[in-house]
Parts: C-alpha cells; structure tokens; sequence
C-alpha cells in the first residue's frame, strides 16, 4: 500500500473544498506516521520496546491440548463437490484413516467439513490477528512484506492459531512509494547498481519464505526484476511481485515472476496480456479484490493507496471486468485480501479485518463468474500448490488436520462458508469461532 510523503501532500495545488480536505487529511497522514519512531541498530529498523512487549497476546496463551478426534456422518469437501456422509479422524497434527483410543467424537450429520481456508495476501502484525483468522477458518497466511525479521518471527509456529509464511523486506526502488512508507534505510533499497544477490540472499536468510518485488514508479527496472526473479528462482525459490498499474504489470509479466499481486485498473486486460501470462506455467494471480471494493468506497483510502488523485475515473466495476477476464481465460486466481485491519480506521473511516474479508474475497470471485466450488478451491488447494505448501488444501490422510466444520452447505451459497461450527489448525481444535452468520460484507463498504 502506498503512503505520500510529506513533499507529494505539499506538491499539491488543492482548489475544491473536497480538495483542500484531502489536502489537510495528507498532511494529517504525514504527522500521524512520524509519531511512530523507531531505533536503529546494526541498520535494522526497530521498535524501541522488546519484541515481547509488542507482542502481548501471544504471550501466556492457553492452547488446548491435541486429541485425537473423529468427526463422524460429516459431507466431506472433495475440491468439487460433498461426498456422502464418511468418518474424519484427527490424530495429532495430521488427519488419519483410523485411529485407536479416540478421546473425541463429533457428529457432523448435517455438517459440511471443508479445508482450512487460506488468505494469500494480508498483513498481519501480532498474534491478536492470527486469532481473528483463525476465527473465521483461515489456517493459513502469506503475510506478504516484513520489515522487522525478529518481531515477524514472533508469528510464525504459534500454535493453535494460524500458520504464517512470510515474505522478508520487499524489492523497491530508492525513492518509490513503498520505500517512503516503510521507512527503508538506504542499504535497505534498490540502486541501479545494487548487488541483486546480495539483496535476496539477505531476504532468505532472515528466513523468507517467498521473495518479494514491488513493480512500480521509481521501483525496480525491469532488468532488475528480471535479474531478481533468476535468483530466486535459481535458489529454488518463488517470487512475487506487486504491480497494480497496467504499466507495472507488463513489468511483472515480462520479468517471469511466479505471482502477480493485485490487479490494475487503469486499462483492460488484453489477449497478449493473458496468452504471456498462461505461457508462463508457473504464474498465479492474487487480485485482492477485497482491498479494492473498499477503497473504492473510502476515497481517503484511495488517496494513501494512489496519491492525491486517487483512483481516477476508473472504478471497482474495470476491477471487476480484468479478473473477470482472467478467470475466464483459465488464469489461477488465488484469494487474497491485502488486510490490514483497524490500521488506517481512524484517518480513512476504512477497516480491512483479518477473517472476514477473505469470506468478502470468496463473494468477489462469485461475483465474476466462478462456482462456489471454485471459489473454496482458490482458498484451499490452489494456493497449497501454487504457494507449494502441499501438505494442506485437500481432506485426505496424511495431510495437515486444517479443518472447517461447517453448519450450512457453501455450494449453495458462499456465504455459508462462515458459518462456522468448528475449526481445527494442524490438529488443535480453535475454540473462539466467529458468528459469521451476523457479517455482511456490505458492513465493510456502508
């Protein structure tokens, strides 16, 4: 997301009322982001607190003990449809065909049990997030830039609540706005001369999961992006890039990254766009659909993400039509959210929750022409292959015990998928589930 520095906010010559207010709103913007300082040590940005103490709710913890469970008389998703009412067998961390001493038993009659879904785009920052996920049924998160490897770290093997793969500190240009936002140091940006390997090399081993590239004004050349990617993937690794402007996404394309982050706006996806996209058998798409409809609706939002113009004469309809226009080419599309949360609630009005808004990104993907069944597949086993996290995403044993149990049948409706009787994260039962019957997506936009 893209922040204005303080030098855009005073660029601006504001003549309307409503622009003189987004005038005062930037600026507001600017003043609010330096009150968050942080102490430098060894060239690392941090916070000047320990990492526990930024980290409160995932301290003391109580997470229930793992039994071994049978869900009985429950429809079990296959990836396209319910089979007949069968037995599930939790043992562990992984599901089992059979299991002695059974210490649990659920009757799933009426019940629909489905993978644990997954968000392939947020931003979550403590582990109060990981339960409001984990709430909703997500299992899983691609957590998609980490600025503060320590505090980022905190996350990830926390048991009982979801499961985080992370990028590390993204690729960007020295003076883009991705680098004004997040503050970078110099050394932390990309130069013209910039050692490239040096600069991936450091990302993994702080434990990256997935290498990140932001395609955009003043970001990475494109023979840059090119030369990232080749490292990456001769590490045996995936990158992927955000590119939300139709210049930037034929960087994207063209530099043979694995994913593309967002979607554009500001043109119409064409046939030579997408036969280079499907040409490339390793390339998925992640919109973040959901990130849009709502600045859409919250033009303060809009002018953090774009700048002072916002979104222009564009429209969450042209959205609509592009990944419309992917699906229907047969392109993977993946959920993702681009969540935030509360973060920008008090400047924008606008909340991005964890949870609730990759249910909104299931509706978005309906909405365009997919089937119920294959909105929950690009939550579940298309993000667990294309992310090759493959030891989730389908209902089989051997797999990770990631698993919603459902009360109503989301093939009827995809709003069924939040009603959520149970949830199970790699075999430990999440007590807290959501009352998701009472969410609207349109809550998020009113």
């Amino acid at each position: 997301m893209h922040f204005l520095s303080k030098s855009d906010s005073l660029d601006l010559r504001l003549e309307t009322k409503n622009m003189r207010e987004a005038h005062a709103f930037l600026i507001r913007v600017f003043a609010t982001s330096i009150t968050f300082s942080y102490v430098c040590a060894d060239g690392i940005p941090q916070s000047p607190f320990t990492y526990e103490q930024q980290q409160p709710s995932c301290m003391n913890r109580i997470v229930p003990p793992r039994t071994t469970t049978t869900i009985t008389n429950v429809s079990v998703f296959d990836g396209y449809n319910f089979l007949p009412p069968q037995i599930v067998t939790i043992e562990g961390d992984a599901i089992t065909d059979f299991a002695f001493n059974v210490e649990n038993i659920v009757d799933g009659t009426d019940k629909f049990l489905i993978p644990g879904l997954m968000d392939s785009h947020t931003h979550p920052d403590t582990c109060d997030d990981l339960k409001s996920f984990a709430s909703y049924g997500i299992t899983t998160a691609f957590q998609m830039a980490c600025y503060d490897y320590a505090q980022c770290d905190i996350l990830r093997n926390q048991e009982g609540v979801t499961d985080i793969m992370r990028a590390g500190i993204p690729a960007v240009g020295r003076h883009s706005a991705h680098s004004r936002q997040a503050k970078l140091f110099t050394s932390q940006s990309l130069y013209l001369d910039s050692d490239i390997t040096a600069a991936v090399n450091n990302a993994f081993s702080n434990g990256s999961d997935f290498y990140k590239i932001v395609a955009e004004k003043n970001g990475p050349t494109l023979e840059q992006q090119k030369e990232l990617v080749e490292r990456v993937h001769a590490l045996g690794r995936q990158a992927v890039t955000h590119a939300s402007h139709l210049e930037y996404y034929l960087q994207a394309i063209e530099s043979g990254t694995d994913s593309i982050q967002h979607v554009f706006a500001d043109g119409e996806i064409d046939a030579s766009m997408i036969a280079k996209i499907k040409a490339r058998e390793n390339m998925f798409v992640t919109p973040t659909m959901e990130m849009f409809r709502i600045a859409y609706a919250y033009p303060r939002l809009a002018f953090i993400l774009r700048g002072w113009k916002g979104f222009g004469k564009t429209s969450f309809a042209d959205i609509q039509k592009n990944v419309h226009k992917m699906f229907m080419a047969g392109i993977p599309l993946l959920a993702g959210t681009d969540s935030i949360g509360n973060a920008l609630r008090f400047l924008t009005g606008a909340s991005l929750p964890f949870g609730p808004t990759l249910h909104c990104e299931l509706e978005n993907f309906v909405d365009i022409g997919m089937t119920p069944a294959e909105a929950i597949r690009s939550a579940t086993v298309i993000p667990a292959a294309r992310h090759r996290v493959r030891d989730r995403g389908v209902i089989l044993p051997g797999m990770r015990a990631d698993l919603v149990l459902l009360n109503s049948n989301p093939l009827l409706n995809i709003s069924n998928a939040r009603d959520i009787a149970r949830v199970w994260i790699a075999g430990v039962e999440y007590l807290d589930v959501a009352d998701g019957t009472k969410f609207s997506c349109n809550s998020l936009i009113d």
